[in-house]
């Protein structure tokens, strides 16, 4: 199989912000990474704006949130077995445009889909019957042999 990048997740949420969306000067496409967080989570870290006393603009590494059991489940296989993941922030709606929603940030995940495991179970479904061959129309002077 080559190295090849596939999409693990199209758009998961970070849920349980840490952070002030609208001062973290996070924008759409900036990196983040993925990493277990010390209750077992699976953290979204990405480089936020912290300024030093409040005016000396700086950049460092922080948490942004964490993620959701259904993503946590796609993405924990891959975290376990080392693979190197391209999480990048997709979607934003910062405080003062939440429009007195709570604020949001959303991950796209791309990686090795080989220790992706299903996390739906199979469906049972009954088996299609059989379609009954019909004639065609229109040609009535041939016959079946």
């Amino acid at each position: 199989m080559s190295d090849a990048k596939l999409p693990l997740i199209h758009k998961a949420p970070v849920e349980g912000l840490a952070i002030h969306v609208a001062r973290t000067g996070l924008s759409i496409g900036d990196q983040a990474r993925l990493d277990r967080l010390s209750d077992g989570r699976i953290g979204v870290f990405a480089r936020l704006r912290k300024p030093i006393l409040g005016l000396i603009p700086h950049h460092r590494e922080g948490l942004v949130g964490h993620l959701g059991p259904v993503a946590e489940e796609i993405v924990a296989p891959s975290l376990a077995h080392g693979d190197e993941l391209r999480v990048r922030i997709i979607d934003l709606v910062p405080e003062h445009l939440a429009n007195g929603y709570p604020p949001e940030v959303y991950i796209s995940v791309w990686g090795d889909p080989r220790h992706l495991h299903s996390s739906l179970p199979p469906i049972d479904l009954p088996p299609a019957p059989d379609p009954k061959p019909r004639s065609p129309k229109g040609l009535s002077g041939l016959r079946p042999a």
